[in-house]
This record gives structure tokens, C-alpha cells and sequence, in this order.
């Protein structure tokens, strides 16, 4: 991806971030809302640059109602669990694995599709998204949507977006709508990983938590996506300078560290906020692929040590990675979260049948 890419990218996340709505964070939303709602709230709020919640902007329109809609549905209060609640969670907790896979092979298919790589990589990987889309849709069709609007919606908007995946694919062949088909990507993943934000309580404080849990999981992999995004530009601007003989100045202006700033903040408090909720199998799952570093961001591994060495320095010097070496840390550790969220849903659903 060339420069002038990268400022379209840049340009055109920013335009749908600085109109994306920011939640509110009224203090009575604990209450009315419920811990894991109001929270997510305030997560996007904090996030509040463009380039954090630029990620999220194009769902943002369509399914940005969905929270404070949910917040008056008896079906997600807390105070009354009951066999429906359960079996309407269990319904929705089991499409998760298959959601998380979708989500998260998008993710990777828009990288390598902003990366350019020739189509003898990118085949497979949209060979793979292809058997997870199929799988995902006849999970989604089990899913119970009675007197869950909110829910009924998010899956709807899912397939909408899914059905455009083949004009999303073209897009980002041509050069003058790559930015649209790179933004598109970034849609459908989260349009998925909405579902994932709107599984009911049910009244159980381990299980209410363990899906508290996995409504983290959304803000994490959206930031996680717009840190990649700036981090890519620095890196790339930099072998560039170098190959040019170049001593190359800091790749990055002030608003864009900034962004980068935001993006890591939101990293951290929602990964730390996942492994807080979910169950001890799960913490030490990500204890292993974070190197005992989950509450800190994952700095144990390569790629946000990285982010954690510029932020500091304010400049890339002491980072030693290459844009190759960075894409292959980040992809390794997608990939690790990956398993983690689905195995956290298959636990949580074996949770909910007991319970039934």
C-alpha cells in the first residue's frame, strides 16, 4: 500500500470516525443498563479520536441504536432469570464460535487485502472465510430472536453486509475504491462481533459474568484493528526512509499518535476487562499467548511491545520490527484470541445447558 493509500485510508477513517455518535456515559446507565452495557458505553466514549472509533463507524449508523433499545428490554435485565432468558442466551452463545471465526478471518482478509498480497495467498484465505460464512449462517439461523429486536437486528444487518462481501472483495482490487472496500471489511467484523455484545443475563452472577466477559471482546479486536492500521504506515514510511538512505523522521504526525494513543488505551482497559470476567481456564489461556501480560496490555508480545516502545519514546526509535515482523506478530496473536473467544463461548454455552 503507497503512501497516497495511506492518506485516503487515513482521510477517510477519519471522515466516519468524526461523525460516529459516542455513547453516553450517564452514571445512572449502571443501574438502568446493567455493569457489562454501561461499560462498552463508556469504553467507545473513552476511545473518542477518530481513528479508534473510525473502525466501528460504518456499523455505527445501523447498529448504534441497538444498546439504549436493548436497555429497556425485560429480556436483558438481570433482576428476573428465568428458562426462557436461558434458553434465548444459550441460543445466541452457541452461534458465537462460529461468529467469532467469521469476525476474525475477515479481519484477516482485509489485512492481507491492504497489504496487496498477490492472489496466491489471498485465495486461501478467502476460501477459509467462505466455509466460515457458510457455517456462521446456519448457526445464526438457530439463534432465538423472539421479543429481542435488538438482537433480531444485528443478525440482519450481518447478512446484509455479508451479502455484499463479493463487491467488497472487488473494491479492494481497484484503486479507487480500495479505502471503501478496506472500511467495508472493518464493518462486517464488527457487525458480527455486535452479537456477541447482546447475549441476555440470566440471573447466574458466574455465568452473567463469563458473558460480561465476551461483550470485551468487541472493543478489543476493533482497537486492536486501528492500532495495526497506524502501526503498518509507520513501519512501512520508515523501510522506506531507509531504503532511500534516508535517516526518515517520525512517521507519525501528533494527531496520529494521538490515535494511536487512544487505540492502545482501549486495548488494554478491554482486554484487562475480558480477562477480569471470564473464567480462570480462559485467563490462563491468554496468560500463555499474551506471556503473562493480559492486564498490561499483552506487551509481552512483539507487535504492542512495539506500540508501547513509541508511544513511549514518541518516535519509533528502539523498535526493531520490520512491517513483515509486525504483520506475523499481530497475526499470531488475532489468531491466539481467536481460539480463546471461541473456546470462552463453547464454555460458556456448556454453562447455560447445565443450567437448563
Amino acid at each position: 500500500m503507497n503512501t497516497s493509500d495511506d492518506v485516503l485510508l487515513g482521510e477517510g477513517l477519519y471522515r466516519l470516525g468524526a461523525t460516529a455518535p459516542v455513547p453516553p456515559s450517564d452514571p445512572a446507565d449502571d443501574l438502568r443498563r446493567g455493569r457489562r452495557r454501561a461499560l462498552r458505553g463508556r469504553v467507545v466514549a473513552a476511545a473518542g479520536t477518530a481513528l479508534a472509533v473510525a473502525v466501528l463507524g460504518v456499523a455505527g449508523a445501523a447498529l448504534g441504536p441497538l444498546a439504549s433499545d436493548r436497555a429497556a428490554d425485560p429480556a436483558g435485565s438481570p433482576t428476573a432469570p428465568s428458562s426462557t432468558s436461558v434458553r434465548q442466551a444459550e441460543s445466541v452463545v452457541k452461534a458465537l464460535p462460529s461468529t467469532f471465526d467469521l469476525a476474525i478471518n475477515l479481519l484477516l482478509e482485509r489485512d492481507a487485502a491492504e497489504a496487496g498480497v498477490p492472489d496466491v495467498i489471498m485465495r486461501p484465505l478467502q476460501e477459509q472465510t467462505d466455509e466460515s460464512v457458510t457455517t456462521w449462517t446456519a448457526k445464526a439461523e438457530q439463534i432465538d430472536v423472539e421479543a429481542d429486536q435488538p438482537l433480531a437486528d444485528a443478525i440482519s444487518v450481518a447478512r446484509r453486509s455479508l451479502d455484499a462481501l463479493p463487491k467488497t472483495r472487488t473494491d479492494v482490487r481497484m484503486q479507487e475504491t480500495l479505502v471503501e472496500g478496506l472500511l467495508a471489511y472493518s464493518s462486517l467484523s464488527d457487525n458480527l462481533l455486535t452479537i456477541s455484545t447482546l447475549v441476555p443475563v440470566v440471573g447466574d452472577a458466574k455465568i452473567d459474568a463469563e458473558i460480561e466477559a465476551l461483550g470485551h471482546l468487541r472493543p478489543a479486536y476493533e482497537s486492536f484493528g486501528a492500532e495495526r492500521i497506524i502501526m503498518r504506515r509507520a513501519l512501512a514510511e520508515r523501510e522506506v526512509a531507509q531504503a532511500n538512505g534516508l535517516a526518515g523522521e517520525m512517521p507519525l504526525n501528533k494527531t496520529q499518535l494521538a490515535e494511536l494513543r487512544a487505540a492502545e488505551a482501549t486495548w488494554r482497559r478491554s482486554l484487562a476487562d475480558f480477562y477480569t470476567a471470564t473464567s480462570e481456564g480462559q485467563r490462563k489461556a491468554l496468560d500463555e499467548i499474551t506471556l503473562d501480560t493480559a492486564s498490561d496490555g499483552a506487551i509481552g508480545v512483539p507487535a504492542h511491545r512495539a506500540v508501547n516502545i513509541l508511544l513511549s519514546n514518541g518516535s519509533l526509535d528502539g523498535v526493531t520490527l520490520t512491517p513483515d515482523m509486525y504483520t506475523e506478530s499481530c497475526t499470531e496473536l488475532i489468531r491466539g484470541l481467536q481460539e480463546v473467544s471461541v473456546a470462552a463461548a463453547d464454555e460458556v454455552a456448556a454453562d447455560l445447558a447445565a443450567v437448563d
